[in-house]
């Protein structure tokens, strides 16, 4: 951990006290600066993958640190399909992933509609563990969602569209 970013998120107070209390499953979600809205998802397991985690981020991003209350991490069975159908049935959208056990990085999907959910999940025989939901907010309630702006690559913090 050498970058200046990843020395800005070792040194966060919030941060260290959160994950210093790591019980589940993190979710992170990077918005790419000056980027078109592009973004990046990441599941952290351990505390080990966190060094892992901060040496992959960008500089200038906007990272969304989800400890709970953020996207839904489940195994993907009936029940778990049936609240999926239910959320973008109301909300028309969601974000769908199935994460590796060897990477953090997970790729997601944005399913607009029940009936892309259906061939989505076509695809995935169920029994997976999946991360879903509705695309989260930028919170930052020091607690169970934690958002920063990372500096950029020579140290300093400047504002970026993300």
């Amino acid at each position: 951990m050498t970058s200046p970013m990843s020395l800005q998120l070792a040194g966060h107070e919030v941060l260290a006290r959160r994950w210093s209390k790591l019980r589940a499953d993190v979710i992170v979600l990077e918005r790419l600066a000056r980027a078109g809205g592009a973004a990046r998802w990441f599941m952290v397991r351990s505390p080990q993958e966190v060094t892992e985690l901060y040496d992959k981020l960008l500089p200038g991003s906007r990272v969304s640190f989800y400890f709970a209350g953020g996207p839904h991490v489940g195994r993907d069975d009936e029940r778990t399909r049936q609240q999926m159908f239910e959320e973008i049935t109301s909300t028309g959208e969601i974000v769908l992933g199935y994460p590796s056990a060897s990477d953090i990085v997970v790729e997601m999907d944005i399913i607009s509609g029940p009936s892309e959910l259906t061939e989505h999940l076509m695809h995935h025989p169920g029994g997976e563990l999946v991360i879903w939901g509705t695309w989260p907010a930028q919170l930052d309630d020091g607690d169970k969602t934690v958002t920063l702006n990372l500096v950029d690559a020579d140290g300093v913090l400047r504002s970026h569209p993300h």
